[in-house]
């Protein structure tokens, strides 16, 4: 983020300290720990990337919210919209999905779920205009979202708008488990995107609102010729198992 936080200059000390004092240092990503690394050169030689891990966890049985309508194209972006990850551009570049395909109104959903007070107006306004918008501005039942990621057609990654976003997103793991396909709104430099691989189809700009627009469309006529697939990344399924985070340890050990 482009700010400078109060007594940046002692918490810099500090963890200068801790950078020199750890014999391995993990991160849940390649680049965050190049990134850190590039202030504090010991965790280049220290560090080692341990990412989030896929739990199996069962939804059976949970029971989904009434708002979702299993027969529909369904949007969804599940976490917390901080002041830095706008949904703008995306409500946007739904609503001219809208626009072009008059029955798109009755046949899709685009859902919002989760804290997003600084956005709440907008995303207010946008819901009186949209009624196949679903905004959910609070917490969420951890498996009640597991159990929607599952079903819905398409599953959003929205990141902060930024030169790059060396973090692995916490629900990154379960989305890749739910084997939707994913549309990603990242910067170019990206641990998401990184991950993905650069020829990964479903990405833009997080403000990139045309661009939002045409990934939007390509997936939903995918969808109406039943001809979206899966996301099917069984090199991610084990990068982010039990099993290789067993394997590093035991490497490290």
């Amino acid at each position: 983020y482009n700010w400078i936080q109060p007594g940046y200059a002692q918490k810099e000390k500090f963890f200068k300290k801790v950078s020199e004092c750890a014999k391995f240092s993990a991160f849940p990503s390649q680049l965050l720990k190049e990134w850190m690394g590039s202030y504090f050169e010991s965790f280049l030689k220290t560090g080692v990337v341990i990412p989030h891990q896929i739990e199996k966890i069962s939804t059976k049985g949970i029971s989904l919210p009434d708002y979702f309508d299993t027969s529909k194209f369904t949007l969804l972006h599940a976490g917390n919209l901080m002041k830095q990850r706008s949904p703008v551009a995306l409500v946007n570049a739904y609503q001219k999905l809208l626009k072009k395909y008059a029955e798109a109104h009755g046949e899709t959903q685009l859902l919002i779920l989760g804290p997003a007070s600084y956005y709440e107006k907008t995303l207010n306004g946008f819901k009186n205009e949209i009624p196949s918008l679903v905004v959910e501005n609070k917490n969420v039942p951890f498996l009640e979202v597991l159990a929607l990621q599952d079903q819905v057609s398409v599953n959003i990654i929205l990141e902060s708008k930024s030169e790059i976003s060396p973090f692995l997103p916490g629900k990154f793991p379960h989305c890749v488990a739910a084997n939707r396909p994913l549309l990603v709104l990242s910067p170019y430099y990206s641990e998401t995107r990184r991950l993905l691989g650069s020829d990964y189809l479903y990405w833009c700009e997080a403000d990139d609102e045309n661009k939002i627009f045409l990934l939007i469309e390509q997936l939903y006529l995918a969808w109406k010729n039943k001809e979206l697939n899966e996301l099917n990344r069984l090199d991610l399924e084990t990068y982010l198992s039990i099993s290789n985070l067993k394997s590093t340890l035991n490497e490290l050990l």
